[in-house]
């Protein structure tokens, strides 16, 4: 018995001095964190109405974020990330798929406080950063920055194969997959951020470049971001594609009785698809301009607002879009809101707004919510 008390001792003991070694030069943590984001809306359009329970804002979630110091400034993160239908415990879709558990994130970082950082894996790239600088609502559901970016499509920035507009890829739902993304940290006011996101040889997905340069100065906040798609091959169930170009100038101010928000977003070709005779079914350009402001209205409470035109590359397809919101911070973690939206479109389209009914052609289509948020 002392033999074998000897034995496994000798076996511990580098064991535990390396143990021992690496906790005094380097520090590890793990935070879990959450959201629970649930309201009531009803929509309703010509001839139909519909009421559901769903998403209000922020998008519920379950994160664990995994963070090493290794010393001299460096560390290593890794975050996973499930999104979760609030109404009845199911996994959420992300940028329209479903059946993933981790849907929202998925990724390893090296982080440098001189550098920035870099990440790999699925990522919340400079396409879904540039969102919140300059939506005042931020719920992309009732806002004109959501309604009109994704256009009421599954997966929005994709070629319908119609002729017709599917959304933007600019949009504050998109996530990409397979991506290495690089963050650069604030310098002089500047930040750069890039991201390249493989297809992995998957023939109706593009490669994709993401750049944005933001800069910041106290409340003033400006944005320009650059999106590119390559071309397609197909298969036999999607048409090839030619490449896209999107880009996004955004601003904002963060401060006194009024805070102003501005952004436009272009798209070069409406529809990329190719038709049998190799021609682009689409490609007319589209674009977003986007207005809107936060008005405090007293130390916890805010009323948001946006206004947004779309200018369509398809005949009579144009759209305005209004949202409203009120926001009131009950504590640190709990927000309450209620909100409300409006699209109206030209007679050869009908979009819906996010879980409404699809509208007859031209049909506006309005929209109410009121829920609550709380985070921890």
């Amino acid at each position: 018995m002392k033999k074998t008390i000897l034995v496994m001792g000798a076996i511990c003991m580098p064991a535990m001095a390396f143990t021992q070694n690496s906790n005094s030069i380097s520090e590890s943590s793990v935070r879990i964190y959450g959201v629970g984001d649930l309201g009531i809306a009803h929509y309703k359009t010509a001839g139909k109405s519909k009421t559901a329970m769903h998403s209000a804002s922020a998008g519920s979630r379950l994160g664990f974020l995994f963070s090493e110091d290794l010393g001299q400034g460096l560390k290593v993160n890794a975050r996973l990330e499930a999104g979760i239908n609030m109404d009845d415990g199911t996994s959420s879709s992300s940028n329209g798929l479903t059946g993933r558990f981790w849907s929202r994130q998925a990724y390893i970082e090296l982080e440098n406080k001189a550098w920035g950082h870099v990440r790999m894996g699925r990522l919340e790239g400079p396409i879904y950063t540039f969102f919140p600088k300059f939506d005042p609502m931020l719920m992309p559901a009732m806002d004109a920055w959501g309604v009109l970016t994704t256009l009421g499509a599954r997966l929005p920035g994709t070629a319908s194969g119609t002729g017709k507009s599917n959304g933007f890829l600019i949009n504050p739902t998109q996530r990409t997959d397979n991506t290495i993304g690089y963050a650069s940290p604030k310098w002089n006011g500047f930040q750069t951020k890039v991201a390249y996101s493989f297809n992995e040889g998957q023939k109706t997905r593009p490669k994709l470049l993401e750049l944005s340069v933001d800069y910041f100065n106290g409340p003033l906040t400006l944005g320009a971001l650059l999106v590119k798609a390559s071309k397609t091959p197909g298969d036999e169930t999607k048409a090839r594609t030619d490449s896209v170009t999107e880009y996004a100038l955004g601003a904002s101010y963060r401060s006194g009785p009024v805070q102003p928000f501005l952004t436009y977003i272009h798209r070069n070709k409406t529809d990329p698809s190719l038709d049998a005779k190799g021609a682009v079914r689409n490609a007319s350009s589209e674009s977003v301009k986007l207005v809107g402001a936060i008005i405090p209205v007293s130390e916890r409470g805010n009323i948001r607002a946006t206004f947004g035109k779309y200018s369509s590359g398809t005949p009579n397809s144009d759209a305005k879009s209004y949202g409203i919101a009120y926001t009131y911070d009950v504590s640190k973690s709990m927000t309450l809101l209620a909100a409300a939206t409006r699209l109206s479109q030209g007679t050869a389209s009908e979009w819906p707004v996010f879980q409404s009914p699809v509208p007859a052609p031209g049909k506006s289509v309005t929209g109410f919510i009121v829920g609550t948020t709380v985070r921890f």
